[in-house]
């Protein structure tokens, strides 16, 4: 069955079109209409840097290994979701052995540890509680490992099951980082004071020449925003731009230097060290800043960008990879996993550092990220929003979001193939998979859907359809999938 209008009757020329290679990704920057047909304007859930559309991210409870088995851990007791995660890096002086622990901050407003290298699986409160998200860290406090929790107008410190709180003095912290021996911080209120602690001694902000005190930056940058370690150098994002700022010797040795100046937002909870970069969300897109410039990442996803507020972006670095939990916008009128309901962030963005590749996870409002490295193994640890937040959870690269496969799309661009003033006859497209797929085919006004099974041999999907411009979509649920080589052919008339 042929669909729309009869064919004119002239001269006909049949293409072939070989969509060959997936790997080129995304591109949603150039128009659709002079896009090539193997870009895709839109593509989420697949891997496709081999080629071949295959499974791609996905998330699982967080399973940790133990001698010769896995454990999972339980959630405390009316606990409805965990906020945070942290690794505690300690070595215990006792038994003179490594025991780190796993520190959660959860919606009670308690602070939790358990164990990492036994077989316990409960998370014990620590006698710690907060009333807002603590900025938490590891540091050597008088010669023993300690982990720290910053919140306004005070600091608490765990170590040795010993809890204490430290308040005076102590600026309303927001976030923080150790450099030459001290621990800088950024502040609440007007946000343009950067504090640092007492040489050697967190817990000691008495502001005089000897102790602690502050740097005030006012300058077009903004508002100071977060603080990150690199090179012997503090940096400090700000609202619209980057200071660096060096804390060695005596406070009157201090010295800032303004760097990046933007008129676009930078969303500072992004901003992460990537080995010697820093990598980080604005407004427009991803950037990289290599101690003076910032440079934007080319990934091809520009317009997933506009009219969005990333506000609750959060990033992390782990195995050479930078990932971005963020909110994009699609504009495909689907509603994909957590955009069901009420959500801060719709993506999983997964950045290769040494290949560029890309793999989009959508439909998962995560809230934290946590780069989680031991021994024996490295994971990414993502807290998240609703019905799942009372969990940790683990990247997978297996598709699957708690057991569930996700949904799978590759769209095509909206083209006339540079032919403007040929109609086209879509005749079949021709493809490889042996998991069962959806071809959906946009016309000038119409969308029409075909159903294909799985099979070792390549499939061929009947189209016959007239049009003057189209899209296909490829699309599946399974669990497994490797779709390839497909070839559209086209009849011009």
């Amino acid at each position: 069955m042929i669909y729309s209008e009869n064919l004119p009757n002239v001269n006909k020329s049949t293409l072939r079109v070989k969509l060959s290679d997936f790997s080129k990704g995304i591109n949603t920057k150039i128009s659709e209409n002079i896009l090539p047909l193997n870009y895709a304007v839109n593509s989420f859930n697949f891997s496709y840097n081999s080629g071949a559309l295959k499974e791609g991210l996905g998330l699982k409870e967080l399973e940790i290994p133990v001698n010769n088995y896995t454990k999972t851990m339980i959630t405390p007791t009316g606990v409805n979701q965990i906020l945070n995660f942290w690794h505690y890096r300690r070595y215990d002086k006792l038994n003179n052995d490594f025991s780190p622990l796993m520190m959660i901050y959860c919606d009670d407003g308690k602070l939790y540890c358990g164990r990492l290298d036994t077989d316990d699986d409960i998370f014990r409160d620590t006698g710690l509680s907060f009333d807002t998200e603590p900025v938490g860290l590891n540091y050597r406090l008088n010669g023993v490992d300690s982990f720290l929790c910053c919140v306004p107008n005070g600091i608490g410190v765990y170590s040795n099951s010993v809890c204490k709180i430290y308040t005076d003095n102590v600026p309303s912290i927001t976030s923080a980082a150790l450099h030459a021996g001290r621990l800088f911080a950024t502040t609440g209120g007007d946000q343009s004071q950067l504090w640092f602690s007492d040489d050697l001694d967190p817990t000691n902000w008495d502001v005089n020449a000897f102790d602690g005190g502050y740097i005030e930056l006012t300058d077009e940058r903004g508002t100071l925003k977060k603080v990150i370690e690199s090179n012997n150098y503090l940096y400090v994002i700000r609202e619209y731009g980057i200071s660096r700022v060096s804390g060695w010797g005596l406070q009157s040795d201090f010295s800032v230097k303004n760097l990046y100046l933007t008129t676009g937002k930078l969303y500072y909870d992004s901003a992460v060290l990537c080995g010697k970069i820093i990598i980080m969300l604005c407004r427009d897109g991803i950037y990289y800043f290599d101690g003076s410039d910032m440079t934007k990442l080319q990934l091809g996803l520009d317009k997933y960008f506009e009219n969005v507020d990333n506000e609750y972006a959060v990033g992390a670095f782990l195995d050479g990879k930078y990932y971005l939990a963020c909110r994009l916008n699609y504009n495909d009128n689907r509603i994909v996993g957590c955009e069901n309901t009420a959500f801060k962030n719709n993506t999983l963005i997964e950045y290769d550092l040494n290949t560029a590749e890309i793999n989009i996870l959508r439909g998962v409002d995560i809230c934290s990220l946590t780069a989680f490295q031991t021994e024996t193994f490295s994971k990414l640890i993502a807290c998240c929003n609703g019905e799942n937040g009372v969990i940790l959870s683990e990247l997978t690269h297996d598709g699957l979001i708690y057991g569930t496969p996700t949904e799978k799309i590759w769209d095509s661009p909206f083209t006339d193939m540079g032919y403007p003033t040929y109609k086209k006859v879509l005749k079949a497209l021709v493809i490889n998979s042996t998991t069962d797929i959806t071809l959906e085919v946009k016309t000038n006004n119409k969308a029409y859907s075909f159903k294909a099974k799985g099979d070792i041999k390549p499939i061929r999907i009947p189209i016959n359809i007239i049009t003057e411009k189209f899209s296909i979509t490829l699309k599946t649920n399974a669990e497994k999938c490797e779709i390839s080589n497909p070839l559209l052919e086209v009849e011009l008339c």
